[in-house]
């Protein structure tokens, strides 16, 4: 690769991705959340600095296959340009709500008798809003108690994917105030836009 093709292709680049982060600069939540999205934005700098430096000495660094599956084409037009922008903002949508389950299931886990087994979530999408937690379903399960030890320890469970058919096998809880309360206090979000609900087989066992 020459030189002059070389610094081109950097470049044009860290234009198209400049443009992407003034994308994500004017969705990004208000929230304390925020900051996940600015550490995918530090990745993707990253490696558009990195990355054509790797592919001259011949590297394979593939970074963008693990945060975006990020493809840069030699040549874009409107449509490409287009395409790219919907994509880009659905990733980071995506990103965004597993980091808002995974904060969940650590805040529910270390301040409750309870873990978070799933969640599915609404945010608010208008131009002034974007991003905000709009409703949020979660799937609950008490937590086990080692009787031996006297202590609470958790089962390995499924890893966390969002909006996982759960119904059949959980119920409504009425008895949540306190976990509504805790995530309210949190994340700015009224208590009667959160629903709990409970694993069936679970109610009742940490007291036995």
């Amino acid at each position: 690769m020459g030189v002059v093709s070389f610094i081109n292709s950097w470049l044009r680049d860290i234009v198209v991705l400049f443009i992407l982060i003034s994308i994500a600069e004017l969705i990004m939540p208000k929230g304390n959340l925020k900051k996940y999205i600015r550490l995918v934005i530090g990745l993707l700098i990253i490696f558009t600095i990195i990355n054509p430096f790797a592919k001259l000495f011949r590297f394979d660094f593939s970074l963008d296959k693990v945060v975006f599956n990020y493809a840069k084409p030699e040549t874009f037009n409107s449509w490409e340009l287009e395409e790219i922008y919907h994509n880009q903002e659905r990733q980071i949508e995506k990103i965004y709500l597993k980091k808002i389950v995974e904060d969940l299931q650590s805040l529910i886990e270390n301040e409750t008798e309870y873990e978070l087994v799933d969640g599915d979530i609404s945010i608010l999408k208008d131009e002034d809003n974007y991003g905000q937690i709009d409703y949020l379903v979660l799937y609950i399960r008490e937590k086990t108690r080692n009787n031996s030890q006297g202590r609470i320890s958790i089962e390995k469970i499924e890893p966390i994917e969002i909006n996982r058919n759960l119904e059949k096998d959980f119920t409504e809880y009425n008895n949540d105030e306190s976990i509504k309360a805790l995530i309210s206090d949190k994340y700015g979000i009224e208590k009667n836009r959160i629903n709990i609900k409970i694993y069936k087989k679970g109610i009742g066992e940490i007291n036995e």
